[in-house]
């Protein structure tokens, strides 16, 4: 058993003591049984810490037609991964990550993956950029926005909303960024015209992605992370992801595995997360919105382990009629 997988363990265990409302004996945790999806437990309707939760914000659904976000699930991915973002790695992460793009205020950023936009206006604060930032979901880019123009940033660090099947986009910037996005693009050829197409001569494309090395995995871990994403994804090997991009004219600089420290991320903020419930009450529906989102990262991490893989990718757009 692997040292991710036993700390991830317990945690099932103690959600549930936590969703009852009872206290696990010491050094124990022998609940069987899962969460009562009807019962609150002994908890209030929320506390100062975990406000009640507001009612399901309008948007896309998922393909099981439930809606994607809520209000409730908005609040947990930021008690998760820190405020404006919705998947591992926060404030801290992003220098680190996008440390190879060479940030300055003269450059322009495009993320098509900005979610709440904590990744564009760290980018923007820190380097003094400028980011348009595109997210596939309508009611994140809105509750991104909003958090922009709080913030004092609604023209340093914009969020709308975007066809990422679609994608086209009127001007070309220096760089283009994304974290954990494509996977879930069917069109990746299109997509890739359109980066293409976006990039300023010389322009930077950076972006972490879940691959596979080299064919799709036939376990059945795989198999149920692929069938039970909210949104379908369409995980490509490595190689097809450099083909692609090499085809229209981008250097391939930087073919990263980075699932390790991935893999770490989400277990710790599990773990986390779990220490700061066992102190804390919160409504039903916020109950509900934790133990969906924890296990759906409970099951990344069982297909990381599993054969998926995290890679960070870093190419340069070469000038018209040369070759990498």
């Amino acid at each position: 058993m692997s040292e991710e997988t036993a700390t991830l363990k317990p945690w099932k265990k103690r959600l549930i003591a936590w969703w009852e409302g009872y206290d696990l004996p010491t050094g124990k945790a022998d609940a069987e049984s899962g969460p009562a999806s009807g019962s609150a437990g002994g908890h209030g309707s929320g506390s100062a810490d975990t406000p009640a939760a507001k009612p399901v914000l309008p948007g896309t659904n998922s393909r099981f037609g439930k809606p994607l976000w809520s209000a409730s699930r908005i609040q947990v991915v930021e008690k998760l991964w820190g405020e404006g973002f919705t998947s591992p790695g926060g404030e801290d992460y992003i220098p680190e990550l996008v440390k190879p793009l060479g940030l300055n205020p003269a450059m322009s950023v495009l993320d098509l993956a900005a979610g709440l936009g904590g990744a564009a206006r760290k980018m923007a604060a820190q380097y003094g950029c400028w980011v348009t930032g595109l997210e596939p979901s309508p009611v994140l880019a809105k509750e991104g926005m909003e958090r922009s123009v709080k913030a004092g940033m609604a023209k340093q660090a914009t969020i709308t909303h975007y066809d990422a099947e679609n994608f086209r986009h009127p001007k070309r910037f220096d760089c283009i960024f994304s974290k954990e996005a494509f996977f879930c693009v069917k069109d990746r050829e299109n997509l890739a015209d359109g980066i293409e197409m976006s990039l300023k001569p010389r322009g930077q494309l950076l972006f972490t992605d879940y691959v596979f090395e080299k064919e799709e995995p036939r376990s059945s871990v795989i198999k149920d992370w692929l069938a039970r994403e909210p949104v379908e994804p369409f995980p490509l090997t490595v190689d097809k992801t450099v083909t692609s991009l090499q085809q229209r004219n981008l250097d391939i600089r930087i073919t990263e595995d980075v699932t390790d420290a991935h893999r770490l991320l989400i277990v710790a903020a599990i773990q986390s997360l779990t220490e700061f419930l066992e102190k804390h009450s919160m409504d039903h529906d916020t109950k509900l919105a934790v133990v969906d989102e924890v296990e759906h990262w409970a099951r990344r991490v069982a297909a990381l382990q599993s054969g998926l893989r995290m890679y960070r990718f870093f190419a340069l757009k070469l000038p018209d009629g040369t070759e990498g």
